[in-house]
């Protein structure tokens, strides 16, 4: 054999050395990086660790979804409808000084606050709104549109 191909497979040889070499210190690594946290470097303890280590997480998991479960459906009742109309209901005043406000939660329950202004005075009335309807008084054509509008508006911006 020429001496140039022993140095050809003394170089592969040489070169498959220090892939192997490299492979193995990756590995070592790798294990190292696996039982830090261990007491007993033995695959099982190793194993065992991570088990309950993925039980642990899996059981926050769960806590988090019901705290956000939870949270979603408390924020059903806060207002979440806006309505607001400004207008003019009597023609001896200029302006439109007089204006209707709607709070609705996302079931339509909430109030309708309505001002209504004239020369001699401001009244200020506030009626309950339960599924978008007034439990125990009719809604001007002012109010309930304002309220169909905070309803309209609040499921368009849900979609």
């Amino acid at each position: 054999m020429p001496l140039t191909n022993i140095n050809i497979i003394f170089g592969i040889i040489g070169f498959w050395l220090l892939v192997i070499t490299f492979l193995l210190i990756r590995l070592l690594l790798h294990y190292q990086r696996l039982t830090s946290n261990v007491n007993r470097k033995d695959l099982i303890s190793c194993l065992n660790q991570l088990i309950a280590q993925s039980k642990a997480n899996r059981d926050e998991i769960d806590n988090v979804k019901k705290t956000l479960e939870q949270e979603i459906e408390n924020n059903k009742s806060h207002f979440q409808s806006l309505g607001f109309k400004r207008f003019n209901p009597f023609t001896d005043t200029g302006g439109n000084q007089s204006f209707i406000l709607s709070l609705l939660d996302e079931n339509l329950n909430g109030i309708v606050i309505s001002s209504l202004h004239s020369r001699e005075s401001t009244r200020i009335y506030a009626k309950k709104i339960i599924k978008g309807k007034s439990t125990n008084q009719d809604l001007s054509k002012e109010e309930a549109e304002v309220i169909r509008g905070a309803s309209s508006a609040d499921s368009n911006h849900q979609k």
